[in-house]
């Protein structure tokens, strides 16, 4: 099953249970799931994580969240070797940052 919109999404995370139990997982109303899985509202970014979790977990491994993500980054990046990777990677940023100005972004 293709996963192309919040709503699907929802439903995949349930994975059978009701709306209510997964609605008291997520720590939301159970007419909060309900607007969700119709499309009515879209759910915070920590009820879509938590979900997003949930689809693409593999036995009790958790794919990382951004923050996770950048943490790791950070860490290879701080490492003996990495200095031209760091300095290209700021230059990146400089041209990011300046395109955002040019663009009124």
């Amino acid at each position: 099953m293709s996963i192309t919109t919040v709503a699907k999404l929802i439903r995949t995370a349930r994975n059978e249970h009701s709306q209510k139990e997964f609605a008291l997982e997520l720590g939301v109303k159970q007419s909060s799931i309900s607007r969700y899985e119709s499309g009515k509202v879209n759910p915070s970014v920590q009820v879509i994580e938590h979900c997003m979790r949930l689809v693409h977990s593999e036995g009790t491994e958790l794919i990382p969240t951004a923050d996770e993500l950048a943490l790791k980054i950070k860490a290879g990046l701080a490492e003996a070797g990495q200095g031209r990777l760091r300095l290209a990677l700021e230059r990146l940023i400089e041209v990011l940052a300046k395109d955002r100005t040019v663009n009124g972004l």
